[in-house]
């Protein structure tokens, strides 16, 4: 009689239990119970199948989050298999800082407005069971993992918008080998030039990689050329906000950057004076910002120009002389181009330069160039024409000299 009583409790307890909202829902093995196996698929042919081994290693299986804390609209549910599809699941109840971020980047933009041609959600980038944190080795977002997770939409899935090409040559940076050939985490990769969760489009002003934020971008990393840079010309006229002062980018460019002894980077040493030439042979930025232009034109012409467009390596370039991201006016005591500088700046390349060895104009001005060469052959060729005259006034008199006699001679015999 009193195991019949239990059988009866027990019975009632189950269905007291399965009706009643005041027993808690489901556990993960409720859920393993269908997704467990391997061969789930829904109607359109994807897999349902959850791997739990891997969703325990995972950041929220080790946070004890069972499947009911994400999918929510499964709590309350009794009838099982239940329907399809869910609900999207709601990040932001829990991660509130990065959602409300990821609200105002590009990625959260809607499809129809234009601006991004895809929806991106949490999973694409963090996964869905398997995730992990970033400085964990076989997490999606670890950094040497990261570049290959942002290129699973911006090399493939976006090609037909923007050209993937523009984004490989990330591949072929200096940062991209530091990161993944020579496994250097610290080395630049997709979050830290372009942001995380907030990521903007470089036309946006709050964009870490416009040109009003490149400078501190860049220098997070590079905090020494970051100083010399603001303390040099092109710096200070950047604190001052004017738009075409050259900033990292329109040096070194953007995802293709490498390192300065390459033979295909924009600032290999026979390269540096065609990049400053852009701004500096430009004439509607000298006439409005006051510089002299044809800088490239007269260093062409010069042996250090001439031997730089030969190909060799050793000669002179711009930065040679005025520094490279320490650009100062000669009139500054620190500058390399100062009249007290210039003897040390010389003999970097000739040991003993003297002042008088530093004193001959580099920059003369074409048009200043070929006047020179104009008088010079314009009195060489005066000098020419009163030799030649003269020579042949001398013959011409010789030979009527010469004729008179023999005409004498004939008059006599005669």
């Amino acid at each position: 009689m009193g195991q019949g009583k239990a059988v009866i409790l027990g019975a009632i307890f189950i269905i007291f239990s399965s009706a009643s909202p005041l027993f808690p829902s489901q556990s993960n093995e409720d859920c393993l119970a269908c997704h467990g196996d391997a061969e789930l698929k829904s109607e359109a042919g994807e897999s349902l199948f959850l791997d739990y081994e891997k969703f325990l290693a995972s950041s929220h299986g080790r946070a004890e989050i069972s499947c009911v804390d994400c999918h929510a609209d499964l709590a309350k549910i009794r009838d099982y298999p239940h329907s399809s599809p869910l609900k999207p699941i709601d990040c932001s109840r829990c991660h509130e800082e990065a959602s409300r971020e990821f609200e105002t980047s590009i990625h959260f933009m809607a499809p129809e407005t234009g601006a991004n041609p895809l929806t991106v959600s949490c999973k694409d980038c963090h996964g869905t069971h398997d995730i992990k944190g970033k400085s964990e080795y076989d997490s999606t977002i670890f950094p040497i993992n990261l570049p290959s997770t942002c290129e699973k939409c911006h090399l493939q899935r976006v090609a037909a918008k923007k050209e993937p090409g523009f984004i490989g040559q990330y591949r072929e940076s200096v940062h991209f080998r530091a990161l993944k050939k020579s496994g250097l985490t610290i080395s630049a990769n997709c979050s830290n030039c372009h942001g995380a969760h907030d990521i903007k489009t470089v036309s946006d002003p709050l964009a870490l990689v416009s040109r009003k934020n490149i400078i501190p971008t860049c220098g997070t990393c590079h905090v020494g050329i970051q100083r010399d840079y603001l303390d040099g010309v092109h710096g200070k006229d950047y604190v001052k906000g004017i738009k075409d002062v050259p900033v990292c980018t329109d040096c070194h460019s953007e995802h293709n950057i490498l390192s300065p002894q390459d033979l295909n980077s924009t600032v290999y040493t026979t390269k540096v004076a065609e990049v400053c030439s852009r701004c500096h042979d430009n004439v509607a930025l000298s006439r409005e910002y006051g510089f002299l232009t044809s800088r490239f034109r007269t260093y062409s012409q010069t042996f250090h120009g001439t031997a730089s467009r030969y190909g060799e390596t050793r000669v002179a370039n711009c930065a040679s002389c005025h520094g490279f991201h320490d650009i100062r006016p000669s009139a500054d005591p620190k500058s390399s181009i100062n009249s007290e500088n210039l003897p040390a700046t010389c003999g970097k390349c000739h040991p003993g330069a003297s002042r008088h060895f530093a004193e001959g104009p580099v920059h003369v001005i074409p048009e200043a160039i070929a006047m020179a060469k104009y008088k010079a052959s314009h009195l060489v060729k005066n000098i020419y024409i009163i030799v030649i005259s003269v020579i042949i006034s001398v013959f011409i008199l010789f030979i009527a000299a010469d004729l008179f006699r023999r005409m004498i001679r004939r008059e006599k015999r005669g």
